[in-house]
């Protein structure tokens, strides 16, 4: 039975029922607590070994752990408060000791550590740690959301070494980020009244450690954590005289505390001019321009703070969905439930507020007569992503590196000879269309016949593939592929999506493909990013206008349509319409599928409705089996 659980005893050491000392005998398997009991077991240096290997995994080093070695892990390995296995070398420097913080701590639960616990950690950590001890473990108490394991931290340096907290200010402001947390996330707060629980702690920190320190020397991660800290008290005015030291990256989310304890203390002229003011976007969740939790959680947590009594309510929320309107984020269904309730609260019958979907051509079919506003590139925006892949078109470790000038001449020859209005990403069709590698005959007839329903015309569809894709296709087949399309060939060395994006955006043609772009706009590699975030936002503009999006589903191919519209929030004929995912997305290729809207039912005046294309949001197509032969 020992054997059996070795390999599991790290992922339960946080576990309440286990419980580890230097000498064991038995261990065995409780069907009712579904946990391991472990009782005086003697480990040797096999089991230690064990241990090491599953989590000291930061170090990423292969040092021969062999139990007889002096000064190896296994000899010198700690047990330490039933939660953390350490050894000397794993906490000598400040790295390798946050990294086994986050990684141990992670699976132990928040509790209230003694002084005696914390002094017997502090005392094998090494020498180069000791003086950030204290900023160290904060963080990552901070980060694991550990309130009671950071407040305990906070008594044990304030008691036994005090001088910590005036090395660097980083354990007290962390220590007030940490008390902070979750505040405004809360309902049923009332406005200007109810504050956080810890509002005496927080106000204790910043009289004795933070108010009377020189402002000059304040960095951007310090100052947020002040604000964050102030702004869930009756202090929170002075958050704002910390607003200046916040670099680029923390400005918004500073803004944003602040913006919620005005809103949270009814200062809704505070608030609108701190809206009014937001210039950054949030950070996204991926690479790609698609959802920010950030700001998913900053629109949630206004609207749970708003009064919805204040007559001046709805002036912050136009400035708030105006500034949703210059992003290509989406929130989610979380934050849109959290909107309707507060306009469910409003003035009776003074907003009508609901949820729609889009046909592709903008028609909203809740909001008869209503089209979203186009979502056409202008002739620069098409310019600058065409000077843009020029610039990155030969570049070491960009796209197409191995391509030749002569290559792209031919391409520029047969874009100057013909006006295409689609494009094929040859190669991602075939892929995706069935098992091109294993069975590339069936794949190409497949490919052909779907192409056909695309009712396009020979002269105004170009199929880009590279020279391989061809070279197992009988000749009958291939003159069939040519039939219908204009077929152009690449270096089997060349990257063909370059190819593709170009004569794409040359011929302002319409791109069949399930590609994202992620090696253009710098997703897949650090090493080949995006030139910059305006290249990113222009490509998924491009990509939601003139994008067929090919998908397969088991046997069934489908594309979905570009979009005719802009796919950002917008104010519409006195409506405003703000597009969300009603689900996490599984992709980065998704698009949101659902729009709310809200209007002042005096200012919105129905007009004719206007006729949908009879074009669904999926065109679908079956793929049946073909013969080899056409």
């Amino acid at each position: 039975m020992l054997l059996h659980y070795q390999r599991r005893l790290l992922l339960n050491l946080c576990r309440q029922t286990v419980s580890i000392s230097n000498h064991i005998q038995s261990v065995y398997h409780s069907e009712v607590s579904k946990t391991i009991q472990i009782r005086h077991v003697t480990f040797n240096t096999p089991i230690k070994k064990k241990i090491l290997l599953k989590i000291n995994t930061v170090l990423n080093e292969t040092e021969d752990l062999i139990g007889s070695q002096n000064g190896s892990d296994a000899t010198n390995i700690t047990y330490l408060n039933n939660e953390l296995v350490l050894s000397e070398r794993m906490v000598k420097f400040p790295f390798h000791y946050r990294c086994l913080l986050e990684q141990q701590f992670a699976i132990c639960q928040d509790r209230w550590v003694t002084n005696d616990e914390w002094q017997e950690l502090y005392n094998i950590v090494g020498e180069t740690t000791k003086p950030i001890f204290g900023s160290v473990t904060m963080l990552v108490c901070v980060q694991l959301k550990h309130i009671e394991r950071g407040r305990s931290l906070y008594e044990f340096i304030q008691n036994r070494y005090p001088a910590l907290l005036t090395l660097t200010s980083t354990t007290c402001t962390a220590f007030m980020n940490l008390l902070a947390l979750d505040f405004f996330t809360l309902n049923g707060k009332k406005h200007g009244q109810d504050y956080s629980l810890h509002e005496k702690e927080i106000c204790d920190v910043y009289e004795k450690c933070v108010r009377d320190k020189k402002q000059s020397i304040v960095a951007s991660a310090a100052a947020l954590g002040i604000i964050k800290g102030l702004c869930v008290t009756r202090l929170w005015h002075e958050a704002y005289s910390y607003l200046p030291f916040t670099n680029d990256d923390d400005q918004l989310q500073a803004m944003t505390e602040v913006c919620l304890a005005a809103l949270h203390n009814d200062d809704i002229d505070t608030a609108i001019k701190l809206v009014k003011n937001f210039k950054n976007p949030p950070p996204s969740d991926s690479a790609a321009a698609t959802i920010s939790s950030v700001l998913n959680d900053m629109v949630r947590d206004m609207f749970r703070n708003l009064n919805e009594k204040n007559e001046k309510s709805y002036e912050f929320i136009q400035h708030l969905f105006q500034y949703l309107s210059t992003l290509d984020y989406f929130i989610e269904k979380s934050a849109v439930d959290e909107i309707k309730t507060f306009f469910a609260k409003y003035t009776s019958n003074a907003f009508n507020h609901g949820i729609t979907m889009v046909y592709p051509n903008g028609v909203c079919k809740e909001l008869p007569g209503l089209s979203l506003t186009s979502g056409d590139l202008t002739n620069d925006e098409f310019k600058f992503l065409l000077d843009y892949l020029k610039e990155t078109a030969y570049t070491e470790k960009e796209v197409y590196n191995t391509a030749t000038p002569i290559e792209f001449e031919k391409l520029q020859a047969v874009l100057a000879r013909n006006k295409f209005t689609m494009i094929v990403d040859g190669l991602n069709i075939l892929y995706g269309i069935d098992r091109f590698a294993t069975d590339p005959v069936s794949s190409m007839v497949k490919t052909i016949n779907f192409l056909k329903n695309l009712r396009v015309s020979r002269a105004q569809m170009l199929f880009i593939v590279r020279k391989h894709a061809l070279s197992r296709i009988p000749h009958g087949i291939k003159r069939d592929l040519s039939s219908i399309c204009e077929v152009f060939l690449v270096d089997n060395t060349s990257r063909d999506d370059w190819f593709v994006l170009y004569a794409a955006l040359y011929s302002r043609a319409y791109v069949l493909t399930s590609d994202i772009l992620r090696k253009e706009r710098g997703i897949s590699s650090k090493s080949t990013p995006a030139k910059d975030t305006q290249v990113n936002d222009k490509l998924q503009k491009w990509l939601y206008r003139y994008q067929y999006m090919f998908v397969r589903q088991g046997n069934r191919t489908f594309f979905k349509p570009p979009m005719a519209y802009k796919l950002r929030a917008q104010y519409k004929d006195n409506v405003w319409l703000i597009p969300y995912f009603s689900e996490k997305p599984q992709s980065l290729g998704q698009r949101p599928d659902n729009w709310f809207f809200v209007y002042k039912t005096s200012d919105y005046k129905q007009t004719r409705p206007l006729t949908p294309n009879r074009q669904s949001t999926n065109e679908s197509f079956s793929v049946k089996p073909e013969k080899k032969s056409l």
